[in-house]
């Protein structure tokens, strides 16, 4: 039997309409519980409407954010592809809200040395970013690049 893999979806793929533009129908698969993560921030990509996870270690900072399981390949296969080729999956330790269990899950972390500007929350995005997200940085073959 195979090992169950846990997804931890911290920025534009916690909206629902975004997962669903991503992996079709395949997203009623997914179950998703709130969680979080400690130790990290997220700042806004330049020039773009997305974020970026940055690994800080002092920080007692909490991401929130979605536990995804029930992932197949064919999903993974999408979510790498509209991540694009400047983030990679990493594992990291998170914390799943509704028993506060500590679990391995793969989070998407820049490949290289993106530039970013401010801090980047996903309340601030959905209510004043997210049109100009679908508009101007979407793609499912990976989100536009900044520059």
């Amino acid at each position: 039997m195979q090992k169950q893999r846990y997804f931890f979806f911290y920025g534009t793929l916690r909206d629902h309409e975004v997962r669903e533009a991503v992996i079709g129908d395949q997203e009623k698969q997914l179950n998703l519980v709130d969680g979080h993560l400690i130790g990290y921030r997220l700042y806004r990509v330049k020039n773009t409407n997305y974020p970026l996870i940055v690994r800080d270690k002092s920080s007692s900072n909490k991401i929130n954010g979605l536990v995804a399981t029930g992932l197949d390949k064919e999903v993974i296969r999408k979510l790498d592809m509209f991540e694009g080729k400047n983030y990679s999956r990493s594992e990291v330790s998170v914390f799943r809200s509704i028993d506060n269990e500590e679990i391995m899950a793969e989070i998407y972390v820049p490949k290289k040395t993106l530039q970013y500007a401010e801090e980047w929350t996903y309340e601030n995005w959905h209510k004043y970013h997210r049109k100009f997200f679908f508009h101007d940085d979407f793609r499912k073959r990976g989100v536009r690049s900044p520059g």
